[in-house]
């Protein structure tokens, strides 16, 4: 297998595995799903067959010719339900397919299954080459293979290309790219039929080899599966980046976090994240940490007063360096005093009073986030230097 015909499969059935779950989930009642699932799988596994290792060993089990016909079914019927797929507009509701599409594919296929059934067994495994195409039936086996291929690759090129002139960029971006590789794919198509039909094409003064026809046509399919794969992609850097920067709120809280839970062990809502590191934090685990924070400030709120008014700083809040102070000494006065009477304030000094999840807006929970993470940066740096 070549490395070429190697990625080809490999995405064509990974994008089965990908779309699965979601069909899953919803019991296998999306018909716009299933038939992309299917026509993905269908073509891969189609593609796994035609390999000469498997092949020999499938026919091997059955008999000759079993795994050409087999193959042929599979992208064949894989083809047509990924027309049916990219017919739908705008990608959002299932139709049924048209009649003559349906009745052209089970045409093909009857008419490859009959040639198959009165070909005899040394020429069923045929290949395009001068030794096979030299009897009308392997020409006639290609010839309806060729005309429903010719037919698959144009019309998915076709709606492909309509539905890349709309939506976002990504989409659009993909769909084009998915338009450019299946029109290679047609023009294989095209040299094919010519390869099969005109013996002057296959001399030995050709220019042109079916070798190299065939290189091109594993080319565009690798254009096919990256417009395919590129909306996956793009997903699994997005996810990546956000459990990335997650990660960083996380460990970026943790000098804040460690302090107040020295000071009160009790607001911690996750005891095991006390014994445990967390390298790949969601966004639950910073918004739990974030919560533990502000807290715990808000049950410093009576030494965070009383160390302001020691330091004759009303307003620290504007400096982070003499917040994060404020914040050691506070910590170094509740140790000192223990618990003090009457209960949390309503509100700390410097930060604002914890909202409802539901109630709290994106902007305002990011910019309360950054501010924690800017000032537990500076507490670890004030330890760092008292320890230097």
């Amino acid at each position: 297998m070549s490395a070429l015909n190697f990625v080809a499969i490999a995405t064509l059935l990974g994008g089965a595995l990908w779309t699965l779950p979601a069909l899953i989930r919803r019991r296998l009642r999306d018909p716009m799903r299933l038939h992309l699932c299917l026509a993905l799988l269908l073509m891969g596994a189609g593609n796994v067959l035609a390999q000469p290792s498997v092949l020999n060993v499938v026919d091997g089990v059955t008999f000759e010719g079993f795994s050409k016909v087999t193959y042929n079914v599979e992208v064949l019927v894989g083809l047509s339900l990924m027309v049916g797929f990219l017919r739908e507009s705008p990608l959002r509701r299932w139709a049924p397919p048209w009649p003559w599409e349906v009745g052209a594919c089970l045409v093909c296929l009857a008419g490859m299954l009959a040639v198959t059934a009165f070909l005899p067994a040394q020429l069923r495994n045929h290949v395009l080459t001068s030794a096979y195409l030299g009897d009308w039936r392997v020409r006639t086996f290609y010839n309806f293979g060729n005309f429903y291929l010719l037919f698959g690759y144009a019309a998915s090129a076709y709606l492909a290309g309509r539905h890349a002139r709309r939506g976002r960029s990504l989409r659009r971006l993909s769909f084009n790219i998915i338009a450019v590789g299946l029109t290679g794919l047609a023009l294989t198509c095209i040299f094919r039929f010519l390869w099969v039909n005109l013996p002057s094409l296959r001399g030995d003064e050709r220019l042109i080899d079916y070798a190299d026809v065939f290189l091109f046509g594993q080319v565009a399919a690798i254009v096919v599966c990256v417009g395919l794969s590129l909306p996956f992609f793009v997903s699994v850097v997005q996810i990546v980046r956000e459990m990335l920067d997650h990660c960083r709120q996380y460990r970026g809280l943790e000098e804040l976090w460690c302090q107040l839970a020295r000071a009160y062990p009790e607001l911690i809502l996750d005891q095991r994240s006390r014994r445990r590191r967390v390298f790949l934090a969601s966004s639950r685990a910073v918004y739990r940490r974030y919560v533990e924070c502000r807290d715990g400030l808000i049950r410093l709120g009576p030494y965070l007063r009383l160390a302001s008014q020691e330091m004759s700083t009303p307003e620290p809040q504007e400096d982070l360096r003499a917040s994060a102070d404020l914040i050691v000494r506070a910590l170094r006065l509740q140790g000192d005093q223990g618990p003090r009477d009457g209960g949390p304030p309503t509100e700390a000094v410097f930060v604002l009073a914890p909202r409802c999840p539901s109630s709290m807006d994106g902007h305002d929970y990011e910019e309360d986030l950054g501010t924690l993470v800017r000032l537990s940066r500076e507490l670890c740096a004030m330890r760092t230097y008292a320890s230097v």
